[in-house]
């Protein structure tokens, strides 16, 4: 709901006005920036709340780096100078604080040959869970200009790849 004006109704009949008038009239300006690593982010089991099994439920803690904020207020401010060299008559932005959620979750599993300094090895194998493998964004160190979603996907079709030649040598257990 960013492309609507702040204050404006969100149901009834001054909502279908408000969509009619600004259907071709509107366009939004938005961005985020990667999620640079800080070492207390993390997933783990919750020792309190279940989930309908009766299984710990999954618990992430993720606080943004200071640098993601000031990026994020910086693209912010170049958007409203992007909508004023268009000539937008009407403009807004809400405030940038720390997120509570993620767009593309990736970083914190560094893909690499030493185990001091990387997460996982050049199969998507973690170097100390033998038979896990990490197919996901999550050895994507930072974000590159678009969408991470084709590269996300190469990834997985190589790790399977690798996954059924190490089931085929019998070097999965």
């Amino acid at each position: 709901m960013g492309a609507l004006p702040p204050g404006s109704p969100r149901w009834g009949r001054g909502y279908k006005d408000l969509l009619a008038h600004n259907f071709q009239r509107t366009f939004e300006v938005f961005s985020h920036t990667t999620s640079l690593p800080i070492e207390n982010n993390s997933f783990s089991l919750d020792p309190d709340v279940k989930d309908a099994w009766g299984l710990p439920a999954l618990r992430m803690t993720y606080k943004d780096h200071p640098d993601d904020v000031k990026f994020a207020r910086w693209l912010n401010e170049h958007g409203l100078q992007l909508l004023d060299a268009a000539g937008a008559q009407k403009k807004w932005s809400f405030p940038i604080d720390e997120q509570q959620f993620a767009v593309h979750l990736l970083g914190t599993c560094r893909m690499g040959n030493d185990p001091k300094t990387s997460v996982i090895n050049k199969d998507h194998r973690t170097h100390d869970v033998k038979n896990l493998f990490l197919c996901d964004g999550s050895s994507l160190v930072t974000s590159g200009r678009g969408q991470p979603t084709m590269t996300i996907e190469a990834l997985a079709f190589r790790a399977a790849d690798r996954i059924t030649d190490l089931a085929k040598g019998n070097e999965i257990a």
